[in-house]
């Protein structure tokens, strides 16, 4: 199909010729006919000295022009069928580069992608939606399903603001049927098409917007791990997890990762470079500090054995160490019976 469709060229050549020389500079500047690259209204209005508001007006009636006389041509709607079978093939929307890479064999900008550009310009339909800070640009077999599919979209991404976590892919389409979005054939493609949704590297879905799906640097990429891992990892595990698991092929420094942690309210430090997540229950704070947060919540002075127990709950660390913070007597008071309550100040 690539080869066969370098022809195009030649047919919007043959179409434009017609236009004065001027007028078919400027349309051939405006789509790229030539090099492949877009022109802006204000560039090409500078060559000709001339406002950009003016080029708009040539290149609006140019394009009505041609429009009529395109609407005639068998080889112009030959490429217009060709491009709404390719649609109608992916569920009639596609990012515009995946278009081009099906019809021309590239998706980059090329003289051959610009001119089929032109010509379902001229035909109005297949339609473009223009790339914004949402969507990559994308083309639909007709309005209608460009419209539905676009308001899919953000529909989706409101559920995913709602429900404030990310999804596994394999649950993606029973997530999708639950807030009630209906494009879930047109999933993969829309992932393609929306610059607000991705997916992370374990495979699961969520806003770009999120450390989650899209980690800055090494603390969110330390996040990710133990949010996997699901249990403590010493800093110099923590960041062979993050080198292993390829974000990126800048690897993470084991020294680096220990000294952003300990900056970081989601990681809390549990016994000797070991980390875990503040949301697995974990507060900050010395093995002393975990000790008086015990007694202090507690109604009665507490035993020896509960007070071990509930520190080794939040603390990898061995029980000695928490026998010598509690035989801190500025702190801590033993009493009688072997209970222990804070020092009254």
């Amino acid at each position: 199909m690539a080869s066969a469709n370098t022809v195009i060229t030649k047919t919007v050549s043959f179409l434009v010729k017609n236009l004065s020389q001027r007028n078919r500079d400027i349309i051939s500047r405006r789509f790229g006919l030539k090099t492949g690259k877009k022109e802006t209204l204000e560039s090409i209005g500078k060559s000709y000295g001339i406002t950009r508001e003016r080029v708009r007006q040539i290149e609006e009636f140019s394009l009505a022009q041609l429009a009529k006389t395109s609407a005639s041509s068998e080889d112009i709607n030959k490429y217009i069928t060709t491009a709404k079978e390719i649609l109608n093939g992916n569920g009639g929307v596609m990012r515009e580069a995946e278009l081009f890479k099906a019809f021309s064999g590239s998706e980059k900008d090329n003289v051959i992608n610009a001119s089929l550009v032109f010509v379902l310009t001229l035909a109005k339909e297949p339609v473009r939606f223009n790339e914004n800070d949402s969507f990559h640009s994308f083309w639909a077999v007709d309005g209608q399903i460009a419209e539905s599919f676009r308001n899919g979209a953000l529909s989706l991404v409101k559920a995913f603001e709602v429900n404030g976590k990310a999804v596994p892919q394999v649950e993606l389409t029973s997530f999708v049927e639950g807030n009630g979005t209906t494009h879930v054939k047109e999933l993969p493609v829309l992932m393609t098409i929306s610059k607000d949704l991705g997916v992370n590297v374990f495979g699961e879905i969520g806003l770009v917007s999120w450390p989650d799906i899209k980690p800055k640097g090494v603390r969110d990429k330390a996040y990710l791990v133990l949010k996997k891992e699901k249990t403590p990892k010493h800093f110099s595990e923590i960041s062979k997890l993050i080198n292993a698991t390829g974000f990126s092929s800048k690897k993470a420094n084991t020294q680096t990762v220990h000294n952003e942690l300990i900056k970081d309210s989601r990681f809390v430090l549990v016994g000797r470079g070991l980390y875990g997540l503040s949301e697995w229950g974990y507060k900050a704070g010395t093995v002393k500090d975990v000790l008086v947060d015990i007694i202090r919540s507690s109604s009665k002075p507490v035993t020896k054995t509960d007070l071990v127990a509930k520190v080794l709950n939040t603390r990898m660390v061995k029980e000695n160490t928490i026998l010598l913070n509690l035989q801190d007597s500025k702190v801590f008071s033993k009493r009688e019976d072997g209970t222990y309550a804070l020092r009254k100040a």
